[in-house]
């Protein structure tokens, strides 16, 4: 019992310590980095065991322009602000290049291209939504992360007017708040997304 008293006061302390490192840290971030800083420890949060309702589903919501897109948790591996982006010469136009993602060498996609919407430059805002799971790895592009949300998976409209091709094979469907929801299954799956024999 002593044993595990000073197990939890020693887990506590470190949290303290880390929760003091981050204030001290966030003397010197701007507003948008502070918020950044917690979107992400929001997804972080998120993503431990929870009393979940199984009606529902927990998914991250990011924006690309004036679009709002979302991806539920379970495919997304880290978001992360994107500093330096390392072209990659005679790949398709929506691989916007490589990173180094936590010691791991990441492509970096690009749904603007993927989908036609309006071209953008990279700002100082964009961020990576990195997917992963046994076979695939990337990051998605995105402008600005919204944070974690809660979303029932049966009030998704399926049948999407006016979309067609990969755009339309990729979302799950739109939410009521007219969140374009992805896939992530058909994401990390989508054959037409391999680039290792691209020439």
């Amino acid at each position: 019992m002593n044993m595990m008293a000073s197990d939890h006061w020693s887990a506590l302390h470190r949290q303290l310590d880390a929760l003091a490192e981050q204030l001290q840290r966030s003397d010197t971030q701007t507003p948008e980095q502070q918020a950044d800083a917690l979107a992400a420890r929001s997804l972080q949060w998120a993503q431990s065991p929870g009393a979940a309702c199984d009606a529902t589903q927990e998914v991250l919501a990011f924006t690309l322009g004036d679009e709002i897109y979302a991806l539920a948790l379970p495919h997304i591996d880290a978001v992360i602000p994107l500093k330096q982006l390392t072209p990659l010469p005679g790949t398709p136009p929506f691989v916007r290049g490589i990173v180094n993602a936590r010691g791991r060498v990441v492509s970096v996609l690009d749904l603007r291209v993927l989908f036609a919407l309006p071209p953008r430059g990279l700002a100082d805002r964009n961020h990576l939504v990195i997917l992963r799971n046994t076979a695939m790895e990337f990051g998605l592009l995105a402008d600005r992360i919204l944070g974690v949300q809660m979303l029932a998976p049966n009030t998704l409209q399926t049948e999407q007017a006016g979309l067609s091709g990969l755009r339309r094979n990729l979302l799950q469907g739109i939410s009521p708040q007219q969140w374009q929801v992805l896939d992530g299954d058909r994401l990390l799956n989508e054959p037409s997304l391999v680039v290792d024999d691209y020439d």
